[in-house]
């Protein structure tokens, strides 16, 4: 008797719940294949409909804003001052959305204020321990749910929808967002009551055999640039209801397991330059479909053209929206910054390109329009401030070492157009900025106010180079007026910092443990550096870009994780730059510069 007592609880079980129709194999079958969900199962024939809640695993411990990695030194531990006031936490959509596909948060109480990814959805959520999210301003991958106050805990989160019976049977297919998807699903009467539930264990996947030979050998070298373009295709934003669909989702993070920031534009267009250059390159373009780069390359410019303000009343018009800044002493979490030097950025590594490839004329109107944009505000201010805050209807009184590579577009459009007065602009903005961060010794200081005046040299090595990527724009268009040679002083203090293993630390003249390795700055630096070789012929230049280039191709990632593969995670105070501090995330521009580079060693060693 002893042993039949579990068959009959189980049994006693099943008939508590509305029944299967009789004679039913199984009640709820799930199946798993080709990137999609198919769930089906029977039910009461006296059921009209039925609720699937699908639970991704990536929610289990869903991230927050406040959250300080355990892996940050003592001097990165400090919480928000806002920390209890508010809280921004980021449930995962790892299932394409679709029509009647909404999400549902639980909360440990009711908050008195509460936003779902509020930069788009201006609108607040009603209150309650229970939030719907509705599908339409849900995004796939990261969320952000701003509750207040801070101390509102996000205890679960599912996706649900409704789905007809009919005869008591059911069935939804679901496509899922990424090969390794796992959760449970559990069906539900219109009523909430449990009726069925089953898991989803993530499919074991084949890991990459370990890469052998020199890093800098050729066949390893297009190998590693094919996962790469193969990384950032993954990270395209593909909900097509999103103002950033075709756009790029700038980070991977690995320990949440999901992309984030589709939203940070300025970033996307390294991966355009890469993209083309890799199109053109029959070794590369043959590992994807027939014009599978070029396209997204298309995509991504022209995602970034919805961003253009085009409002003749607007101060910033003519100039696109860069990226929504998120922070904590932001009222709602988020805050809209529109940048000149980040456009003129994007300008230069993906509009003017674009235009070089399919001559959409789009593409050099907004450059245009952009330049006009920044010659009337190099007029205004004497140099055009970091940014303007939307929300605040102000321009910031500052800039910084940023701003050196909006020469990128300046000159990029000059090189395209050959109109004088597009050179004229360039020179008048760059030396603006050169003249008020440029140091006796070539160090750039990090930034100048018009308040409080310098902000001195943090020698932030990504800062630093984007320092040089200006020097060196400026030499392209302007090759007699001694750009070089100040290139040349930067990247002596740039030698001397680079470690031994080719790498560079997030504050250059710091140890890897008080700040860690800066990845993002060692390839941009590797590209920077076969740059400046090539006007030098400075053999040491082309060492240091070769001794970064080998970092990154041994850095990049082959773990079990399928979404990462082919980015290059970094852990440092910067990881999401702004967020996720001291966690293990991935960039897609560092892919993008790293890729260029290695095109740039390939190109070398032919």
């Amino acid at each position: 008797m002893t042993r039949l007592t579990p068959i009959l609880l189980l049994l006693l079980t099943c008939a508590l719940l509305p029944g299967p129709v009789r004679g039913a194999e199984q009640p709820l079958r799930l199946q798993l294949g080709g990137g999609r969900l198919a769930i089906s199962g029977q039910v009461s024939a006296r059921l009209d409909a039925v609720e699937v809640r699908l639970h991704s695993e990536r929610n289990l411990r869903p991230t927050r804003i406040s959250t300080v990695s355990p892996r940050a030194p003592e001097k990165y531990r400090e919480p928000s001052p806002h920390l209890g006031e508010r809280e921004v936490h980021y449930p995962v959509v790892d299932v394409a959305l679709q029509a009647g596909l909404d999400g549902v948060a639980r909360l440990s109480a009711a908050p008195t204020r509460a936003y779902l990814n509020q930069h788009l959805h201006k609108e607040p959520l009603t209150a309650g321990r229970e939030l719907l999210l509705r599908g339409d301003q849900l995004a796939h991958w990261e969320n952000a749910l701003f509750v207040e106050p801070g101390t509102v805990a996000l205890e679960e989160f599912h996706l649900r929808a409704r789905v007809p019976v009919v005869h008591g049977g059911f069935a939804r297919t679901f496509e899922l967002l990424s090969p390794r998807w796992a959760g449970r699903v559990t069906v539900h009467d219109p009523a909430g009551a449990l009726l069925l539930e089953g898991a989803v264990v993530a499919p074991s996947m084949t890991q990459p055999e370990p890469a052998l030979g020199d890093a800098l050998e050729p066949a390893r070298l297009r190998a590693a640039v094919v996962a790469s373009l193969e990384y950032l295709l993954r990270s395209q934003e593909t909900n097509p209801a999103s103002p950033f669909h075709g756009g790029l989702n700038l980070f991977y993070d690995l320990e949440a397991a999901t992309f984030r920031s589709n939203y940070w534009i300025w970033g996307w267009g390294p991966a355009v330059r890469l993209l083309l250059e890799a199109q053109r390159r029959p070794a590369l373009a043959t590992a994807f479909p027939a014009g599978r780069l070029r396209s997204a390359a298309e995509e991504i410019g022209q995602a970034s053209l919805r961003f253009l303000v085009r409002d003749p009343a607007h101060p910033a018009r003519g100039v696109p929206v860069s990226r929504w800044n998120r922070n904590l002493s932001f009222a709602t979490g988020f805050e809209e910054r529109i940048s000149v030097a980040d456009a003129q950025f994007l300008a230069g590594w993906a509009w003017l390109p674009l235009h070089g490839e399919t001559r959409d004329p789009a593409f050099l109107a907004a450059a245009r329009t952009l330049t006009d944009a920044t010659d009337r505000l190099t007029r205004e201010f004497g140099v055009p401030p970091q940014d303007y805050y939307h929300e605040l209807h102000k321009w910031s009184d500052h800039i910084v070492d940023e701003s050196g590579f909006g020469m990128e577009g300046l000159a990029e459009l000059y090189l395209e157009t050959r109109d004088p007065r597009h050179l004229e602009i360039g020179r008048a903005y760059f030396e603006a900025v050169r003249t008020r961060l440029e140091r006796p010794d070539g160090v750039w200081n990090r930034g100048w106010s018009r308040t409080k005046g310098i902000q001195p040299a943090g020698y932030i090595a990504r800062g630093m180079g984007w320092a040089m990527e200006g020097l060196l724009a400026a030499h392209r268009v302007l090759p007699s007026d001694g750009y070089l040679p100040r290139a040349e002083r930067l990247a002596e203090h740039l030698m001397r910092w680079q470690k031994a293993d080719g790498s560079w630390t997030f504050h250059a003249d710091k140890s890897v443990s008080e700040v860690g390795t800066a990845e993002k700055a060692t390839a941009l630096w590797s590209l920077l550096f076969y740059n400046l070789h090539r006007e030098t012929r400075d053999p040491r230049h082309l060492a240091a870009g070769q001794k970064a280039l080998r970092w990154c191709v041994e850095h990049q990632y082959t773990g079990p994780d399928p979404d990462a593969r082919g980015g290059i995670p970094g852990i440092g105070p910067a990881s999401a730059v702004g967020y996720r501090a001291w966690y293990p995330v991935s960039c897609t521009y560092t892919s993008a510069f790293f890729g260029l580079a290695a095109l740039a060693e390939l190109e070398r060693a032919r």
